[in-house]
């Protein structure tokens, strides 16, 4: 991950408050750093939690949008359309990647309808639960979530899985070219596969 220095002077060339070969001057790498630290507070507020804080660098180009968009204001700028396109479409991804789904509910209508559907998923006192079956080379996509051997995974980069499946309980488990995020444990078995 790029410096706080760096993610400041980025953003502040993409609202055009520096040209691209200058350096930002003492104050307005103040005030730059202080909207950084400010938004990073805001995610911590949000439940982004100092574990996982410094961000690796495939969030670098979301946290400069953001911090860009942020800023802009302060400066007098308008972000330009590709901008806040990019700001917004960085806290999608923060918020997959780190950010936990509330589980969905369905009625009983719903979940007496899928019981005895091939690959649905059934608790060992047969209640299914609304998330499909990991299948190989499946495509996935953020936040879908699926069962494999008695763990619920979350979708957080989309992607083709392999051919064994998400496997522990980590918060980045690669399966081909997905990325999941292990949410709980079910003690579950599956159906029709």
């Amino acid at each position: 991950m790029a410096t706080a220095q760096q993610i400041a002077t980025r953003a502040l060339r993409r609202i055009r408050v520096i040209a691209v070969d200058e350096t930002p001057s003492a104050a307005d790498m103040d005030t730059a750093s202080e909207a950084l630290n400010a938004m990073i507070a805001s995610w911590e507020a949000k439940g982004l939690s100092g574990d996982t804080l410094p961000l690796d660098a495939r969030f670098e180009q979301a946290v400069v949008a953001m911090l860009a968009v942020r800023l802009a204001d302060e400066y007098g700028k308008e972000p330009t359309a590709v901008l806040a396109r990019d700001a917004d479409d960085g806290w999608s991804d923060l918020r997959a990647a780190f950010f936990a789904v509330p589980l969905s509910q369905f009625d009983a209508g719903v979940k007496a309808t899928a019981q005895d559907a091939p690959g649905t998923v059934t608790l060992l006192g047969n209640d299914p639960l609304p998330y499909g079956v990991w299948q190989s080379g499946s495509t996935y996509y953020v936040r879908q979530v699926v069962v494999w051997n008695g763990n619920v995974y979350e979708c957080a980069t989309p992607g083709t899985s392999g051919t064994t499946g998400p496997a522990g309980t980590s918060s980045e488990i690669t399966d081909g070219t997905v990325t999941w995020v292990w949410r709980r444990s079910t003690g579950i078995i599956t159906v029709g596969n």
